[in-house]
């Protein structure tokens, strides 16, 4: 077996002090010879951990097949004195792999006494809000803008391996080191991704409001400012755009007559000459022939104003408009425009649908 051990420059793009203290981390990722753990082995296994004021990245590689147990038991030594393991996908595939091994090797150590940080769990509620196919560690490398010096994934490096093993050739090990130390290397920079699932949070604070051109725009300090621009298109030619510390919603404003319409239907008569409704404690007075029972369809009132649409019905009353019925909409007045509270549960509400 062969230790490498290399102090890095690279300082992860997300305060990882929101995660654990920074010596309390791990970050780590395993390289095997296949998926099925009962008949497959180890070879590499890198981590990070934080000590003298830098990031250390160090990888324990098997020469041959025989050396798994003692790759496991360095790593296992030197994960005993952590807390928090943070890994991509590792709670689908590396630490259930390494559970098994601890248990087939015998080996005293409980990966259960650790708290595990799997930042594709964390990533991968953004797929949606992000408009992203995949959401592995090459993706996201791709939507940050990160270049990579290797170009091999975990199964083409197999069969180098195995030419390793037998040839013990220097170029082969490099290979087999290069990529995983990418993906250590890696996981610094892809926790920047996280930057975007803190928006969904609601890390952010309202800031100011205008109107321009006939658009309501919502603009919100993040409190993690992220690190690649992002558009993304709405309905009714709505946007949302993240830009360095900026959150910018911009929605369309509806000038105009909206309705709103009662509930308990069975309470009110409608009078078809004045297209409106009343209740019933009055509908006494209007003769017959002027009112009829009113219905689902037109059991409303009419009401003249600037309106915003809603995925949620945060703002009493909700209004609907005819171009637009399966959303409901709200006055826009002064109480909300002041109300940062209300206006950030706004944001959320549209960031999240």
């Amino acid at each position: 077996m062969k230790i490498i051990t290399k102090a890095v420059k690279e300082i992860p793009d997300y305060n990882i002090e929101s995660i654990a203290p920074k010596g309390d981390v791990l970050l780590f990722d395993i390289e095997t010879t296949g998926l099925k753990k009962e008949t497959t082995q180890v070879y590499l296994i890198g981590c990070s951990y934080y000590e003298n004021d830098c990031w250390i990245i160090r990888q324990y590689l098997a020469e041959s097949a025989i050396d798994e147990a003692e790759v496991i038991e360095s790593f296992l030594d030197l994960a005993s004195n952590y807390k928090v393991l943070v890994h991509f996908n590792g709670d689908g595939f590396d630490i259930p792999y390494m559970k098994y091994k601890v248990e087939y090797y015998g080996f005293s150590f409980n990966f259960d006494d650790l708290i595990s940080f799997d930042i594709y769990k964390q990533a991968k509620r953004l797929k949606k809000f992000l408009n992203m196919q995949k959401m592995g560690q090459k993706a996201i490398e791709i939507f940050l803008g990160i270049e990579r010096d290797d170009q091999l994934n975990g199964g083409l490096l197999i069969p180098y391996f195995y030419e390793y093993e037998k040839t013990g050739e220097k170029e082969l090990e490099d290979l087999l080191l290069l990529h995983n130390f990418d993906d250590i290397q890696g996981m610094f920079k892809i926790l920047a991704i996280l930057k975007y699932a803190d928006v969904l949070s609601g890390n952010f604070e309202f800031e100011s409001y205008e109107e321009c051109q006939g658009f309501a725009i919502f603009n919100y300090r993040l409190n993690n400012p992220v690190p690649v621009r992002y558009l993304k298109e709405l309905d009714n030619f709505d946007v949302i755009c993240l830009e360095g510390n900026l959150l910018q919603i911009n929605r369309k404003l509806y000038s105009g007559e909206a309705k709103y319409f009662f509930p308990d239907v069975e309470n009110y008569y409608y009078l078809p000459e004045e297209d409106r409704v009343i209740h019933k404690d009055v509908a006494m007075f209007v003769e017959k022939c002027h009112r009829k029972k009113a219905t689902k369809t037109n059991c409303y009132i009419k009401k003249e104003g600037v309106f915003l649409a809603q995925e949620k019905d945060l703002f009493e009353p909700f209004y609907h408009i005819d171009c637009d019925k399966k959303r409901t909409y709200f006055e826009l007045c002064s109480e909300i425009i002041q109300n940062k509270e209300l206006l950030k549960c706004y944001a959320l509400a549209i960031i999240n649908c």
